[in-house]
């Protein structure tokens, strides 16, 4: 029978390969929680019974059940104040008249940030500068139904939520559980995608936030998505990584900009080779 740092480490080795996220030894108890959980869930006794079942091969809702679990999916309204101030620059800043802005909110959790984007957009106007659409992307499917559903608990909305908006865009039920109007939800869509695999866009984004995600992940992946997402994102468009993170030693793909007392990346424009 295998000991416990060894099972512990076959699935660390699993969840790495799969997605990319790193648990450290020192982590392993975060891990050890998960797994556990995972356990009760699927009515096995122990870790060693887990692992037996998963030698057999991991698949189908085990697999989706052990990835979902393995992600981290906190996350508030509003988080970081700092960089939803400066997206209103940004959003100020985009032209007329145009194609309506794109945005992605990658590992999207439970909706959150893409419903504070689409407050945000909307606070400044009817549709904001020239209409807008919002996906939102995750590899936890029980984090993408609470998305879709856009309903939250009185815990969760005061999270972050100023009253003002929560009255103007959300509808309490006799549960207590607030729902997002369609003001917000109508511009929002959710899908299951992992940041390890190919990308499914067919249309650059004109921002994209990426944010505490990256730091669970290798070097050596960080930058292999990094690259990818530096493709999806139209030249002078805008990337936001978390507020502990950076893009030193990763890409060279962006500018640092300060904006409102919040670091973010923007694209840089695209370079043309006269001909000699």
């Amino acid at each position: 029978m295998p000991r416990e740092d060894e099972i512990l480490k076959f699935f660390a080795s699993y969840i790495e390969v799969e997605l990319g996220i790193v648990y450290a030894e020192h982590n392993y108890f975060q891990l050890q929680n998960r797994l556990e959980e995972i356990s009760r869930l699927i009515g096995v006794p122990d870790l060693s019974t887990l692992h037996a079942v998963a030698t057999k091969g991991i698949a189908g809702d085990f697999r989706n059940l052990l990835l979902d679990t393995a992600t981290n999916n906190e996350t508030s309204f509003f988080r970081d104040a700092k960089v939803f101030r400066a997206l209103e620059s940004f959003f100020r800043g985009q032209k007329t008249g145009g194609s309506p802005m794109r945005i992605w909110s990658a590992a999207s959790s439970t909706g959150q940030e893409a419903l504070t984007l689409a407050m945000t957009i909307r606070e400044l106007g009817a549709d904001g500068p020239q209409g807008f659409s919002i996906t939102g992307t995750d590899i936890s499917e029980r984090a993408l139904k609470k998305a879709r559903a856009a309903t939250y608990s009185q815990l969760e909305i005061q999270r972050g939520l100023p009253s003002k908006l929560l009255v103007k865009y959300f509808t309490k039920s006799a549960a207590d559980e607030w729902t997002a109007s369609a003001l917000l939800t109508a511009n929002t869509t959710f899908q299951s995608m992992n940041l390890k695999a190919p990308f499914p866009f067919r249309e650059p984004f004109d921002l994209v936030l990426c944010r505490n995600v990256l730091i669970y992940q290798k070097v050596e992946s960080k930058r292999e998505i990094l690259a990818r997402i530096e493709k999806t994102i139209k030249p002078g468009g805008m990337l936001v990584l978390g507020s502990g993170e950076s893009l030193i030693g990763l890409s060279d793909g962006f500018e640092l900009e300060s904006l409102e007392g919040a670091v973010v990346y923007r694209k840089k424009a695209a370079v043309t080779t006269l001909a000699a």
